[in-house]
């Protein structure tokens, strides 16, 4: 009888052996990130490794791997491992070999500080294509949890007490110990007699990392450390405040990430600096205009990037709020700068002059007090202030805030910061969402940084990839 199928021949052979190169088809992702991974300078990795014993992988297969495995959302070595045996576009990449997920995770745990630099060989070779053009960047951080229980987050005080009870414990089990060994000396016939137990060993181990935790800790109060990652801190998150680490991003128009790398600090406003300078040490091009959310803005980063002669269009925390800060009648908002004069009016067309000016070494701050001169016969003092009489803080460089305001206020301005938001938070969904990278393998700064990279080498490489398309359907 006739089949309406193709028979199912799971023990055919081929005639001849089959070319690696018709694993996947042509201008598949795996083909170029090989492509583009052949081209990378490993010999640094190179002489690492000896001429003597069993030959080693080559360090551009294991690169291969990782890189494909973080531009589709695989972060186990174990996987990895598998797919070498499964999945055709591992396999290809592998040249066919099989290796080991010790092998595999050993490199790029050995390797973290090579990645860096590939991630620079990428964008060089994007700027080839006339990509990554650094004349407006959008810089934006996200917050992806660390390898570490929330649990397991303790300061000075907490670690004290738990070192109290280990150490307790310790010392009950050492004595159950020498009781044992004192009335069944005879069972350990095929034993040296002197072996510490594994429940000892294991408290030995804990103590000394609680120890160390402690010492860390001397000089820190109130801040909280992790056993397993002593780099990861408390940063919220979504609303929750969970061990985060803080990923920092410079994403050009066309979706190229020129600068990346991780912060254990919750706060943005420090990473503005580092990132420009590291977009334009990587592209070896000067930024113009930087497109930032309000968590990049202080006066320090507006003075900076007028030094560095930059257009920042980054909001500040109250321009987000000066609506609302505005209804209310004796908010600083509706007070009146007269620079010629150099003095404030308030709402009731009342003057405040320059009193003083005084440096605040918390907030490292050069204020300007100016303070009202008719304000003891003013009706409505009570609602103005509770002090003898008003008082206004001008920090020494707020015309560069005001300049940014007036920026962003202007038409032009609100045309280019709207295209902070499609510039830059695609890219964090897609890593978040669509690869489903939400937490990092690795612990520790160096290491959790190095993934990161090769997040930002992936989506680099993808963002290539989907040029090099267009220009053939140009052609």
């Amino acid at each position: 009888m006739q089949s309406k199928f193709k028979s199912i021949q799971n023990d055919q052979l081929f005639l001849l052996p089959p070319n690696i190169e018709e694993f996947i088809p042509e201008g598949h992702l795996a083909r170029v990130i090989s492509e583009i991974v052949d081209t990378f300078d490993t010999r640094k990795i190179e002489e690492q490794y000896s001429y003597q014993g069993q030959k080693s992988y080559h360090p551009k297969i294991l690169i291969k791997l990782w890189v494909y495995g973080y531009a589709t959302g695989t972060l186990s070595g174990r996987k990895i491992a598998m797919k070498c045996e499964t999945d055709t576009a591992y396999m290809y990449l592998s040249s066919m070999y099989r290796p080991d997920f010790r092998t595999i995770n050993d490199f790029r745990k050995d390797n973290v500080k090579s990645f860096e630099g590939y991630f620079v060989a990428v964008i060089k070779l994007c700027r080839e294509l006339g990509m990554a053009n650094v004349g407006t960047i959008a810089l934006d951080g996200t917050k992806i949890r660390a390898n570490a229980s929330a649990k397991q987050m303790r300061d000075k005080v907490m670690y004290t007490q738990w070192l109290k009870e280990v150490e307790d414990q310790l010392a009950a089990l050492t004595q159950q110990a020498d009781a044992l060994n004192d009335t069944e000396e005879q069972t350990l016939t095929n034993q040296r007699g002197d072996e510490i137990p594994k429940e000892i060993r294991q408290k030995e181990t804990l103590r000394k990392k609680i120890k160390q935790a402690i010492e860390e800790l001397k000089d820190r109060d109130g801040e909280r450390t992790n056993l397993t990652d002593k780099d990861v801190r408390l940063i919220k998150s979504a609303g929750h405040i969970k061990p985060n680490y803080n990923c920092q991003g410079a994403v050009t128009r066309d979706g190229i990430i020129v600068a990346a790398y991780v912060s254990n600090n919750a706060s943005d406003k420090e990473q503005l600096t580092p990132l420009v300078n590291q977009a334009e040490t990587n592209t070896g091009k000067q930024v113009e205009n930087i497109l930032a959310d309000s968590g990049y803005s202080s006066y320090a980063n507006y003075e900076w990037l007028e030094q560095q002669q930059k257009t920042a269009y980054i909001p500040d925390q109250d321009y987000e709020h000066r609506n609302r800060l505005k209804a209310e009648p004796y908010d600083k908002s509706n007070f009146t700068y007269h620079p010629q004069n150099d003095n404030y009016t308030c709402p009731q067309g009342k003057e405040l002059v320059l009193d003083e000016i005084v440096f605040h070494r918390t907030r490292k701050q050069k204020l300007r007090i100016y303070k009202g001169t008719q304000c003891s016969n003013c009706p409505v003092k009570s609602d103005c202030t509770s002090a003898k009489v008003r008082q206004i803080n001008q920090d020494i460089r707020e015309p560069l805030r005001e300049k940014a305001r007036n920026l962003l206020d202007s038409p032009l301005g609100k045309l280019i910061y709207k295209q902070r938001m499609n510039m830059i938070e695609p890219i964090w969904g897609n890593i978040k969402f669509n690869k489903k990278i939400t937490m990092f393998h690795l612990r520790g700064l160096a290491k959790v940084n190095a993934e990161w990279i090769l997040m930002a080498i992936g989506n680099n490489i993808q963002k290539l990839m989907a040029r090099k398309e267009k220009l053939k359907i140009a052609v």
